[in-house]
């Protein structure tokens, strides 16, 4: 069977590449011709390729489209596509929302709405494809950028064990580890699975859990004065984190896993707090 990837040196596609041997089609996704030489003769595709920080129309929409229009025209069998919990639209803030929720995006959030835009594309193609919808995702290797993406540049990483953290009291969280994802991607193609998935581990982190396990201390603030410390902030350049990631943070439903446990027997191997644990230990914090 070969099996290709876009996306394949990203954060998901690294450990795909522990679980299953693929090719990664080295092309920019944005190219519809060379595309379609890179995955011609593919049984299966899985497209991971993404800009999420800055979100980039130009791979996320133009190059999702390239990829779905060059596996209809290449008859390749299988699909595999990348979407994210930040498709579905908010839901009321502790239940958890299955497969079938609206996906209506959180407002005002340029990643979400892109992966809005991808499921609406995928519905517009002959395709027998499948749909992963992880939570947060970590692992040691993606710890550097994920500290581009959420941390000051003038923050060491050695600081964040001596600083509390400002957090609102009814944030949580949901992760999973990238090993995992990869493994549903695993039981996808071996199954030949069509359809979605939700992905995420357990316990759901609050905000008490994640300060514990990275900072010395919390400071709780509501959530409206997060937001616009957030944009003020962002603006002067001192940290990364736009108020449009922090209302995804808050906004963005928690989801049940359900299908993935009984139609492709998944059941993560790493604890949520485990994953944020090997992140955090991976910037150079405690954990």
């Amino acid at each position: 069977m070969r099996i290709v990837v876009t996306g394949g040196s990203g954060n998901v596609g690294t450990a795909l590449r522990r679980f299953l041997p693929f090719e990664d089609v080295g092309v920019d996704v944005r190219a519809l011709s060379s595309l379609r030489d890179a995955i011609r003769g593919a049984d299966v595709v899985v497209h991971l390729a993404w800009a999420i920080k800055p979100a980039d129309r130009d791979t996320n929409i133009d190059g999702s489209e390239h990829v779905l229009a060059a596996c209809v025209k290449e008859e390749v069998g299988h699909l595999v596509c990348a979407s994210s919990v930040a498709a579905y639209g908010p839901a009321p803030r502790w239940s958890r929302v299955d497969e079938s929720w609206a996906l209506t995006g959180i407002p005002g959030n340029t990643y979400s709405a892109h992966k809005v835009r991808l499921e609406e594309m995928i519905k517009r193609y002959p395709l027998p494809c499948a749909v992963i919808r992880p939570c947060g995702i970590g692992q040691a290797s993606a710890a550097e950028q994920i500290r581009r993406w959420l941390l000051s540049p003038l923050l060491p990483p050695k600081l964040l064990p001596m600083l509390p953290i400002p957090l609102w009291n009814d944030l949580r969280l949901q992760l999973v580890h990238a090993d995992d994802v990869a493994r549903a991607i695993v039981e996808i193609v071996r199954r030949k699975a069509v359809g979605a998935f939700n992905l995420a581990s357990e316990p759901v982190l609050t905000a008490p859990m994640i300060a514990d396990r990275v900072g010395a201390g919390r400071i709780p603030v509501p959530y409206p004065v997060i937001e616009k410390l957030a944009g003020a902030t962002a603006r002067l350049g001192l940290q990364p984190l736009s108020p449009e990631w922090v209302r995804m943070a808050d906004q963005a439903p928690l989801v049940r896993t359900t299908r993935a446990h009984e139609d492709l027997e998944w059941w993560p191997e790493h604890d949520a707090r485990d994953v944020l644990r090997e992140v955090v230990t991976a910037m150079g914090g405690r954990a």
